[in-house]
């Protein structure tokens, strides 16, 4: 076809090519950027029954190639079922103040006449040395009421997230086991005079945990898109929670966060785990933490 010279945005007398017929006004808006994000200059007419793209012959591949492109993008894909949340997750959000704040009790009052503090803090040395508990006792002492405030506030919060994703038992387990990992790590690592306490590695392995988890959409870019947003919001929140003045234990929190995003990537598509399962993940991770202090408490 050669376009009439009236024709809008292309020059006249050019050989044309259709690379899209019978379109909605609300298409052809569409159809305009992406034609125009490539840099390909079209005509719009009218053809009876809707709208048709016309592009330059030399253009039409390109066109094809870019509109194709936007398709299969923005097409719906077969719906996948949206994820159910394992429930209100406050038994996981029970079970870490209350063992936060009985640790912190123990220790303020001295119980079983016991250095709470010198048998549990993360040392290096001491963790090098054989006492392998550290890891895992450090993640219930804190320094003093504003720290422990901060972590069982921000703690709740992210941990109750992750337990409405995976249940309470393997919520707690995961975050759990990617904190005393990045604790592990970060004391092997420690120099001498160092030591670290606290639950952030708890917390921010629960963010990580929460990065990974994979939400359903419909399209391709809805899931690069939502996969995305969960990933780099948590990134976010570890760069500005994660860090701060000189006594802010950042190794701590990035190497937990780091753990946690690990530790979430096998279960990411993962269902609720069977009520079975979450006892089992409950008890084991209480048993551990009580097995660590009766070693930190014997060994004194």
């Amino acid at each position: 076809m050669n376009l009439p010279d009236d024709s809008p945005n292309l020059p006249p007398g050019r050989v044309m090519t259709a690379v899209a017929a019978a379109l909605t006004p609300a298409t052809c808006d569409a159809y305009a950027l992406v034609l125009e994000a490539v840099g390909v200059r079209f005509a719009v007419l009218h053809d009876g029954g809707g709208y048709a793209f016309w592009v330059d012959d030399l253009d039409a591949s390109r066109a094809h190639e870019a509109l194709a492109r936007y398709l299969e993008e923005n097409s719906p894909r077969p719906s996948e079922p949206p994820r159910r949340l394992a429930g209100s997750g406050l038994t996981a959000v029970a079970g870490f103040v209350g063992a936060e704040l009985f640790i912190a009790l123990a220790a303020a009052t001295s119980l079983l006449n016991a250095a709470w503090f010198d048998a549990g803090t993360l040392d290096g040395a001491s963790l090098r040395n054989g006492d392998w508990w550290r890891p895992i006792t450090a993640l219930t002492l804190h320094a003093d009421v504003l720290h422990l405030g901060s972590n069982l506030a921000f703690g709740a919060l992210c941990l109750g997230l992750v337990a409405r994703v995976y249940g309470s038992g393997v919520g707690l387990l995961l975050a759990f086991a990617a904190a005393v990992a990045g604790n592990g790590l970060e004391g092997l690592l420690m120099t001498r005079g160092h030591e670290s306490l606290g639950a952030s590695g708890a917390v921010f392995a629960a963010l990580g945990i929460l990065g990974s988890v994979h939400w359903p959409t419909r399209t391709v870019r809805g899931r690069w898109y939502l996969r995305g947003s969960s990933f780099v919001g948590a990134l976010v929140l570890l760069a500005l929670l994660g860090t701060g003045d000189a006594r802010t234990d950042i190794e701590a929190h990035a190497l937990g966060f780091c753990f946690g995003l690990l530790a979430g990537l096998p279960l990411r598509r993962a269902g609720i785990p069977s009520r079975r399962v979450q006892q089992i993940c409950g008890y084991a991770t209480a048993t551990v933490l009580a097995v660590a202090w009766t070693a930190a408490i014997l060994h004194q």
